[in-house]
């Protein structure tokens, strides 16, 4: 359903009709759902002969946009970005504005927007590319970098750590760091096989174990709710594994110790008769494989 979001006064000024015309809406990819960033919209009119102004914006975060300018109608509205196509829609007098917008993105092309949009390589809170300091665990209100003070508590409470690791025998560390990784779960939305910006760091525990033990592999093991067909629940559940398998390796993983298998609906680990039992069987799951 539609819902009229360009509001459209019109005042006559000499003998041509203008309208103060803004458009407030966000803009998604057609396949996954996913809220599209950076894309450039254009708002002008048609006819170049007493036009008024025309303006332009970018979509901020979640692919959410305003833009408003005064201009004769009929005009028109482009949305565009590299890799996901050019869609434009004409504006009448009394015509509505979709709230969403759909652009149609290469596979490739929104498997690179999902990363950019989602990866936390320090699991900060603050993705990449909002994160001045990337690889360091900081805070929001220091745009991701440390806290001075932060840092001398971490360190003190590393260093009490550090003293009761050394108590444990090297077998029981072990044991403890892979249990603790084959127990996470990634979830997902309904549909969806991005991965939401909370369970990054996840991922990276599991990078630190790879790290740590360079004689284990990992499993990377795709499953879906019952909702939809079961064929396109095996797909869905195999980008699911993909997705995760891809976001390891630009953390630095080499593929060779990553694995991937998916089951579609067919292991569930709840009922699928509620929705709270869905909503957990929309996950990956992770094994170990030693060398």
């Amino acid at each position: 359903m539609k819902s009229k979001l360009a509001l459209i006064i019109f005042l006559l000024i000499g003998s041509l009709t203008y309208a103060q015309i803004e458009v407030i809406g966000v803009v998604k990819d057609e396949k996954t759902k996913t809220p599209l960033e950076e894309v450039r919209i254009q708002l002008k009119p048609i006819s170049n002969k007493g036009a008024g102004y025309w303006t332009g914006t970018m979509t901020k975060e979640n692919g959410k946009y305003r833009v408003s300018t005064t201009m004769t109608l009929p005009a028109v509205i482009s949305y565009q970005k590299q890799g996901c196509g050019k869609k434009s829609i004409n504006i009448r007098k009394g015509d509505q504005v979709p709230n969403e917008v759909f652009l149609d993105c290469t596979d490739e092309a929104i498997k690179a927007i999902i990363i950019e949009q989602t990866l936390d390589t320090d699991g900060d809170g603050l993705v990449d590319k909002n994160d001045k300091c990337p690889k360091e665990f900081g805070t929001e209100e220091n745009e991701g970098c440390p806290d001075e003070t932060d840092e001398k508590e971490e360190i003190i409470e590393k260093n009490i750590k550090a003293n009761t690791v050394n108590d444990a025998s090297e077998e029981d560390r072990r044991k403890s760091d892979i249990d603790n990784v084959i127990s996470s779960r990634i979830y997902f939305d309904l549909n969806l096989y991005n991965i939401n910006p909370g369970e990054t760091s996840k991922l990276n525990e599991i990078k630190k174990l790879l790290e740590s033990y360079s004689d284990i592999n990992i499993n990377i093991i795709g499953h879906t709710s019952s909702d939809g067909p079961s064929d396109y629940n095996m797909i869905l559940s195999q980008k699911r594994a993909k997705m995760v398998e891809n976001t390891l390796i630009k953390l630095g993983i080499d593929s060779s110790r990553l694995n991937v298998s998916f089951f579609g609906e067919d292991n569930p680990s709840m009922t699928n008769q509620t929705s709270n039992g869905k909503a957990m069987n929309r996950r990956v799951e992770f094994s170990i494989n030693n060398k």
